[in-house]
């Protein structure tokens, strides 16, 4: 049966430290972080008054962590119960079962209460526990990025003691990939698996190549008589220096296609990208009077306007 137990005068986003704007996600920030630090359990000299404070911060975060209380609670100024809300510590400690049960099941409080104590209970736990993942930040200059590479890196971990290792980095990668190292992070306890260490990529620009997504993109000069004409243009790729045919009448910013020449898939992917030349056609800046009189003829002979239609 369904009853209302009214716990007024009590600011509960005051307790929490947040604002009456906060979102889930603050205040269960919040929460975690006054759990981690009140936790009775973790007070044996002071436990008394730690329950005390672990309570409040417990019922500010049943309500606020809840949609519908949360509303009556920023509607009313007080909050409503259901029968069991009002938490009692069972005998001889805080454990996590009963403060679950207290607050109708497990769900939120079971998920962050795992986060901080490493499982169920709301004591240090005494079996195998897996070790904290290690994040390590590493910059790669681009060729290493797109074609892979073995980058050598010394992690630290939390207990002072460091690893060299030389960890394979696939091709492929991008800024912001995460190449996941098992048991390369924290120290297991109790018989626990150690943690990941997690490399994060910061890839470096390069000169000319310009990738997006899986293709990659090169800017390449070109003269007017090549762009008249027709040429073979000697182009870069990630592999190296390769020669491609541009047919005549080339606008700039035309694209020539290099299929196959871009970037594969991360993580062992099958599908690589393809490359694009973009033509970009340069004039020289000082011109000899017959070479203007040329030009003047070449434009009698076969006139255009680029413009036309346009505007």
């Amino acid at each position: 049966m369904r009853y209302n137990q009214i716990m007024a005068n009590k600011d509960y986003y005051d307790i929490l430290g947040v604002s009456k704007n906060a979102t889930e996600e603050e205040i269960k920030k919040a929460y975690r972080a006054l759990a981690r630090k009140f936790h009775p359990d973790l007070h044996p000299n002071n436990k008394k008054e730690m329950e005390a404070k672990f309570k409040e911060i417990n019922e500010a975060y049943g309500v606020l962590s809840d949609p519908k209380k949360r509303s009556d609670y920023d509607l009313t100024g007080q909050a409503t119960f259901e029968p069991g809300m009002g938490y009692q510590y069972p005998p001889g400690g805080v454990e996590y079962e009963g403060f679950t049960q207290g607050f109708g099941g497990t769900g939120g409080f079971e998920d962050i209460f795992g986060e901080i104590f490493g499982g169920r209970g709301g004591r240090v736990r005494r079996g195998p526990q897996r070790g904290a993942d290690i994040e390590y930040s590493l910059t790669l200059d681009f060729l290493h990025s797109v074609k892979g590479a073995d980058v050598k890196i010394t992690a630290s971990r939390r207990a002072g003691t460091t690893e060299t290792m030389t960890v394979k980095i696939p091709a492929g990668v991008s800024t912001g990939s995460v190449v996941r190292v098992p048991n390369k992070g924290d120290e297991g306890a109790n018989g626990g698996a150690n943690g990941s260490l997690n490399i994060v990529i910061n890839v470096t620009p390069h000169a000319y190549f310009k990738r997006v997504d899986s293709d990659i993109y090169v800017d390449c000069p070109v003269t007017v008589k090549e762009a008249f004409l027709g040429a073979e243009l000697a182009v870069p790729t990630i592999d190296g220096i390769m020669t491609i045919k541009m047919p005549s009448g080339t606008q700039s910013g035309g694209k020539l296609r290099i299929k196959g020449k871009g970037v594969y898939a991360a993580f062992g992917g099958a599908h690589r990208g393809d490359e694009y030349v973009i033509i970009n056609i340069t004039v020289p800046k000082k011109v000899d009077q017959r070479s203007k009189e040329l030009i003047e003829e070449f434009m009698k002979t076969n006139p255009y306007e680029p413009r036309k239609g346009l505007w």
